[in-house]
């Protein structure tokens, strides 16, 4: 890349078609480039760009930052993208999609570009088939769907009072009310308020000066040590979520399908049993013959994934499991 001018100049030094995968969130961006073969030539990474949250301006900055910085180091020019995917957070509804679809419109890649809620590509990243459904509990929550016939499904992602609860965030909050109805002696007592001043604790976070996802590892902590008001907050969570999955299933008929559940978020991939047994608990029921995995690479591989079957491509295992560990090594995952 050269700038001419003041204007960046893309140099090609492969003569070769590409794929481009995007996973933009609410705290990182990834991008990948990869050949037909999901040998990874570029990656590009970045901050926020979730523009509900960093504003359209931010939002195209960061994403366009990143798509260079891949396309740069896999040494291609936009034309040579075949397909490309953009898994973005605020993705949530259908005015977003014509507005967001501007952001891979301005690259003129050579090939179709789609642009789709973020769950999606998570999902596409951990499930052997492009079919399946998928439970995220990170900083927020959302279980999303695809059927064998292609019919997409998600719960709105926007939080518990939209009918999403299970998140992390969540798991903080109910955290810190659980001490102060502790400390006032409107709650059981628990090992949440094992802290040097439990007053002042709270005290700090009224006046916003304590941020309260410090409580969601406590939580986990002193769950596992056996405290029954711990426990009983993430077995809601789990129950919360598993809720979630059931109705995607329900909606999009695979009750009585094989299929793969996708956990994925640090409230589902290692942090506490008590979620994953609840939402568990709730799901089997509803789908017998579903199968629980947890996300063991970058959803920004999903996207790479869902590029390729957008173009038409044939993707098999080998090559889902080659690309996720490229993955893990460019983003230097530590993963459990």
């Amino acid at each position: 890349m050269e700038v001419v001018e003041g204007r960046t100049v893309l140099l090609r030094r492969r003569d070769v078609p590409v794929v481009l995968g995007v996973d933009g969130g609410g705290t990182k961006t990834h991008v990948l480039v990869a050949d037909l073969t999901g040998h990874v030539l570029g990656s590009g990474t970045g901050g926020p760009s979730n523009w509900e949250d960093v504003g359209m301006v931010g939002a195209g900055e960061t994403l366009r930052a990143a798509v260079l910085e891949a396309i740069q180091q896999a040494g291609v020019l936009p034309a040579d993208v075949v397909g490309c995917v953009f898994g973005l957070a605020g993705m949530d509804w259908e005015d977003d999609q014509r507005r967001m679809h501007s952001l891979p419109d301005s690259f003129a890649f050579g090939g179709p570009s789609v642009v789709v809620n973020d769950s999606f590509v998570a999902l596409r990243a951990g499930s052997s088939h492009p079919w399946g459904v998928v439970v995220i509990a990170g900083t927020g929550a959302i279980a999303g769907g695809r059927n064998r016939a292609g019919d997409a499904f998600r719960t709105l992602g926007l939080g518990a009072a939209f009918g999403d609860f299970g998140s992390a965030t969540d798991v903080s909050d109910e955290g810190v009310r659980a001490i102060a109805e502790a400390a006032t002696g409107k709650g059981p007592p628990t090992a949440l308020t094992g802290l040097d001043s439990v007053l002042r604790v709270l005290e700090e976070l009224s006046r916003g000066r304590m941020d309260p996802s410090r409580f969601g590892p406590l939580i986990v902590q002193v769950a596992g040590h056996g405290d029954d008001v711990a426990r009983e907050i993430l077995e809601r969570a789990g129950d919360s979520l598993g809720r979630s999955a059931a109705a995607v299933i329900r909606r999009l008929e695979m009750q009585d399908d094989e299929f793969e559940i996708v956990l994925s978020g640090g409230m589902l991939r290692g942090a506490s049993e008590d979620v994953r047994v609840a939402l568990e608990a709730v799901v089997r029921p509803v789908a017998p013959h579903a199968t629980f995995v947890r996300l063991r690479t970058a959803p920004v591989v999903g996207a790479v994934l869902l590029a390729m079957e957008s173009a038409g491509l044939d993707v098999d295992a080998a090559l889902h499991e080659r690309l996720a560990e490229d993955a893990i090594e460019r983003f230097h995952l530590d993963l459990p």
